[in-house]
């Protein structure tokens, strides 16, 4: 854990419900809450960011109910497994509303797969319809899901994940500003890729 973030009681019981179900998920989930909190400190946030740690831990928890079946799947998705797997931004949305988590804390999680082109999920959002916290743990997921391995596929090398990062918010799908401090984190080696990821 990142020095200065402190995970609520409930966040360390959740994290903790997650990685007996689903231990890739939950490795991922940390370091999305690491590369977040990192962009927060090159971006120049003010000390009181550590929500947005907490919403990088939090924004995967719905996977808990997805069936392993799904998750743990090798092969391309059918679209009612796609459906499935996109639901669980909604069960993160609705776990969090149940422990009566902030609501910027339960925006971010329930925006992390939108996109600013309206291509995302659940509600399509577009622009500024998204949040900072929503486009914040955008970047960080797409990254560290592109370079950690999955049941489908092994782990893509960092330099191919930066660049599809920075393809994406070409073409207005992620924030091209968060995207630039990406790679400020990456050159300037303020996030240890070996040990998050």
């Amino acid at each position: 854990m990142v020095s200065g973030a402190t995970p609520s009681r409930t966040t360390n019981y959740l994290m903790q419900q997650l990685e007996a179900v689903d231990r890739v998920t939950a490795t991922h989930s940390f370091a999305v809450a690491e590369l977040v909190w990192r962009l927060c400190a090159e971006i120049g946030f003010g000390g009181g960011y550590g929500w947005l740690y907490e919403a990088g831990l939090l924004h995967d928890i719905g996977k808990m109910y997805i069936p392993r079946s799904v998750l743990m799947s090798r092969k391309v998705f059918t679209p009612a497994e796609r459906r499935a797997m996109e639901a669980h931004v909604t069960y993160t949305g609705q776990i969090l509303k149940y422990y009566r988590y902030h609501p910027a804390i339960i925006e971010a999680c329930e925006q992390h797969h939108e996109r600013l082109d309206g291509s995302g999920y659940p509600r399509g959002l577009t622009g500024e319809g998204l949040s900072a916290g929503g486009r914040l743990i955008a970047v960080a997921d797409v990254f560290s899901a592109l370079v950690s391995p999955r049941p489908y596929r092994g782990a893509l090398p960092v330099r191919k994940a930066l660049d599809i990062v920075m393809e994406e918010a070409y073409k207005g799908k992620l924030d091209a500003e968060i995207a630039g401090y990406l790679l400020k984190v990456i050159a300037n080696q303020k996030f240890d890729l070996i040990r998050s990821f």
